[in-house]
């Protein structure tokens, strides 16, 4: 068969080397175009299309356990929700003490937010009579909310370590700041009963912080606790001596003020150091909120009864 026979026939072997000889030039178009649209692809793909996101690595979470809180054993007996709720005269002169013991420092005599302690806080102390702005109302049942579970973020502390009763004389007295307030409704104060079992009474057992009984354990300095505890005994059977009596007036938690004493590295601290301390740290070292208004004289005998039953055990 001649050559020219040959040559005209379809040579697939040859086309599959130079492929340019079917398509011509348009076969280079044609790739163009897939590798524009692959990188187009791959300039659009997301980050975590990519897998370029860096992996996270989580905190060991037991880092983060809270021990709880130093709590002395207390008692709450039951109130008639019911009859409490409302005001009555010995009800609210009750209040008036209370209030003068425990609020006046911040929020004044007269409850408009220019107490003594006042110009050290912010935010500033409620002005108690004014209608305006109160976070959880001001009906009896929500100032009793407010007084159990304290305000976060404010210096409006828990009192929570007072008795229900001595809480509504409280919120009785506060409300006659103010004209006009909102009266509760039966489903108030029923509402206010289940959650907090007002009507059942509260008895709290005492607890210490997890890290401190270790430490005592570890230490085998078990004794020392049951020496906090002889000395709260002595301060509350020692009505009569001056200095446990203002003791007894300003802690809500005498326990929670001994262990604060007690426990420091240096000693018991000066009389003047103890002073700012417990201005400065009412709450954590188990003072109430009125010990700013304490006299010089009451300080001294404070201070001078505390260091005498530390050093005497």
């Amino acid at each position: 068969m001649p050559d020219t026979e040959l040559k005209s026939e379809t040579d697939f072997r040859d086309l599959m080397r130079k492929p340019q000889k079917l398509f011509g030039y348009s076969y280079l178009y044609f790739l163009g175009t897939l590798l524009l649209l692959g990188m187009l692809y791959v300039w659009n793909l997301s980050v975590i299309g990519k897998n370029t996101v860096p992996p996270a690595v989580l905190s060991d979470s037991t880092a983060f356990v809270q021990d709880i809180p130093l709590q002395s054993p207390s008692v709450l007996p039951p109130v008639d929700i019911m009859k409490i709720g409302v005001p009555s005269d010995s009800l609210i002169a009750r209040g008036r003490d209370l209030f003068r013991a425990n609020c006046s420092s911040c929020h004044g005599e007269k409850g408009m937010g220019d107490g003594p302690a006042a110009v050290t806080l912010n935010p500033k102390a409620r002005n108690l009579q004014s209608l305006q702005g109160w976070i959880n109302g001001s009906k009896v049942s929500q100032i009793y909310k407010t007084l159990e579970e304290g305000i976060a973020g404010s210096a409006m502390a828990s009192h929570s370590y007072m008795p229900p009763g001595d809480r509504f004389a409280l919120a009785h007295y506060v409300r006659t700041f103010a004209p006009g307030q909102p009266a509760d409704t039966p489903q108030d104060l029923q509402g206010l009963d289940a959650t907090y079992q007002l009507s059942r009474g509260r008895n709290t057992p005492g607890q210490i912080p997890i890290k401190r009984a270790m430490q005592l354990v570890s230490n085998g300095s078990v004794r020392e606790e049951t020496k906090i505890s002889r000395m709260a005994t002595k301060v509350t059977a020692s009505a009569s001596v001056p200095g446990a009596r203002v003791l007894n007036r300003v802690a809500y938690d005498v326990r929670k003020v001994l262990v604060s004493v007690t426990t420091r590295r240096d000693g018991v601290p000066s009389e003047e150091e103890f002073v700012r301390m417990a201005i400065g740290e009412s709450k954590s070292m188990g003072f109430k909120a009125g010990i700013a208004l304490l006299s010089k004289e009451e300080w001294s005998e404070m201070y001078a009864y505390l260091r005498r039953l530390v050093t005497e055990g």
